[in-house]
């Protein structure tokens, strides 16, 4: 499938990463997402409505199918150029057992990489690129509570991430 890469211009960014919702996106996450947030979602959506209902609450959403979409108006690879790097979002699900090296080897000029699939929240900082996955944002699988990672980058090109954890709500 054809990639193409988007590009943003902001000196300083602002992205909520979120992945495997399988058709509910938890109210903790929807409410950390405003109009200065960038939306990154890597995939195994369930309803299109969560990205189309995104769409309005953010400045931009990037989205990838999952092994479990299908949808005509995604791609199952993002590439997502800054003036930091090149980010990277797919699902992860074409990777093996090895998800880390694997995805490295595929986007090598990446300066992060983005995925879902296992559904665990995981920083793989040792080395670049990056290899982040968020975990699950909705209410499948969740491990204890719906998870995503916010990730900032300032004028400076310093990042942080932060992941967020929320408690399974009853």
């Amino acid at each position: 499938m054809m990639n193409i890469t988007h590009k943003i211009n902001d000196n300083k960014l602002s992205f909520v990463i979120i992945t495997d919702t399988h058709s509910h996106l938890d109210e903790q996450i929807r409410n950390l997402i405003n109009k200065k947030s960038y939306v990154i979602h890597a995939g195994d959506i369930g309803d299109i409505n969560i990205i189309s209902d995104l769409k309005s609450q953010c400045k931009n959403i990037f989205a990838v199918n999952g092994n479990n979409d299908n949808y005509s108006e995604l791609l199952d690879i993002e590439k997502i150029e800054t003036q930091y790097g090149m980010i990277v979002v797919e699902h992860g699900d074409k990777h093996g057992m090895d998800y880390h090296e694997s995805l490295r080897k595929s986007y090598p000029d990446a300066f992060c990489i983005i995925y879902g699939h296992t559904h665990k929240h995981i920083f793989d900082m040792r080395e670049k690129p990056y290899v982040i996955n968020p975990g699950a944002s909705g209410s499948t699988r969740t491990n204890g509570g719906a998870s995503c990672v916010l990730l900032e980058i300032d004028e400076s090109g310093s990042m942080s991430f932060e992941l967020k954890k929320f408690d399974a709500l009853s």
